[in-house]
């Protein structure tokens, strides 16, 4: 029996361009949360002015992280990179770059990326061969320069004074250092407005938490199965599907009960627990390696797939004339419930899909349950009963 939809809202992927995955409504929660604390103390950022030398020999030896995946999965064109050589070129000041420096040293770039990989990529060039881009579309010196790399223009004798206005330049850093708290860190990151448009919550994540996780992440939003099941609708230019899927495997692989309140916390974990950088969860037991998570999510995705078909994750069903986004909550859940269903009950459940789909639409009608997955659906209150109604609702019709 089809639903009726209730309105939605739909998340921007970028400027004017929906991501694919419904808004979750943000509140202030009456609920206590488990906050940890942290010394105001050990709060340490710097400002440090950077000569384009000490630069360049870092990202050579790698202790500036210039990841492949950029923050908006949006590479720039020649013409933007060339207009920033030009900047230089002219000596005008480029703007500040964000990084956050673990305990090694070593930079990860959390704004600023893609002007410190076109540098790379003019100077250096792409395999640090000295074969970088030649200029094209420059503002101002288009017919003098256009079509012409780092190396020819440092072997022509009259470049001479652009060539050292580029390798003068001073670049300005905000460094987070390591002994400042993970949640501090994020907090600051959220501020930086780039181009108009704040980081988000995943591309923050992704900038300080590389390693294992970020790669899983990366085969997970990449993965066949993924993107049949949802119809390839969640963009993940601004990583809007990575979030997604870290959701499902926090909730996974460390269980409801240790959810407290505070999601970006703990996706954060997550990431950091995966990385092996923290015990914060508590788990009594190890991450599993890539291939099972991969296989448990394959998992939880066909069987959704075979319920629900297209409308598997939205409030929307079979039958309804309209397919909602994908719904961040019902996500997590149905994933993490179908995941580690035992074989015998999936196969009583799927024998009964129009039995299943019909109570299941009863549960879609009740107003605590939509507040569950929707205005609630990052409380602790929220994640816990819709948890537990899935539950009630497999269990009947296993015994109908």
């Amino acid at each position: 029996m089809p639903t009726i939809i209730t309105d939605f809202n739909e998340e921007l992927a970028e400027e004017g361009i929906y991501s694919g995955v419904e808004v979750e409504d943000e509140e202030v929660s009456t609920e206590p949360s488990e906050k940890e604390p942290f010394d105001t103390e050990s709060i340490s950022i710097t400002s440090k002015i950077v000569a384009l030398d000490t630069v360049l020999r870092r990202i050579k030896n790698k202790t500036i992280k210039l990841a492949p995946d950029f923050q908006r999965e949006y590479v720039w064109d020649i013409t933007r990179k060339s207009q920033l050589i030009e900047s230089m070129m002219l000596k005008i000041p480029l703007p500040m770059f964000y990084v956050s420096e673990d305990k090694n040293g070593i930079w990860e770039v959390v704004d600023g990326l893609q002007r410190l990989s076109t540098i790379q990529n003019f100077i250096l060039g792409d395999d640090h061969d000295g074969k970088g881009f030649k200029l094209k579309g420059l503002e101002f010196w288009s017919d003098i320069y256009d079509g012409k790399d780092f190396f020819n223009l440092e072997k022509e004798s009259e470049n001479i004074k652009v060539i050292n206005n580029i390798l003068e330049t001073e670049l300005s850093f905000i460094v987070i250092n390591p002994e400042t708290p993970e949640k501090v860190k994020r907090n600051i990151f959220k501020r930086i407005n780039t181009g108009g448009m704040r980081l988000s919550n995943q591309e923050i994540r992704h900038a300080l938490y590389q390693g294992r996780s970020s790669e899983l992440l990366k085969t997970l939003v990449e993965d066949n199965v993924y993107n049949i099941v949802i119809n390839n609708t969640v963009k993940d230019n601004r990583m809007a599907g990575r979030e997604l899927i870290l959701r499902y495997l926090s909730f996974y692989l460390f269980k409801y009960s240790a959810y407290k309140g505070d999601m970006d916390d703990f996706l954060s974990n997550t990431m950091r627990a995966i990385n092996g950088e923290t015990q914060s969860h508590k788990n009594n037991h190890a991450i599993p390696n890539d291939a099972e998570i991969i296989n448990a999510f394959r998992k939880g995705l066909s069987r959704a797939y075979s319920i629900f078909g297209e409308h598997a994750f939205r409030k929307s069903l079979p039958g309804d004339s309209r397919k909602t986004p994908i719904n961040k909550s019902l996500f997590e859940l149905w994933l993490c419930v179908f995941s580690k269903l035992k074989d015998d009950t999936f196969d009583k459940i799927n024998s009964q899909k129009e039995l299943f789909i019909e109570k299941y639409s009863e549960l879609l009608k009740s107003e605590d349950f939509i507040n569950s997955i929707s205005r609630h659906g990052s409380s602790v209150q929220g994640a816990k009963y819709r948890r537990e109604q899935l539950l009630i609702l497999i269990r009947d019709v296993k015994n109908a």
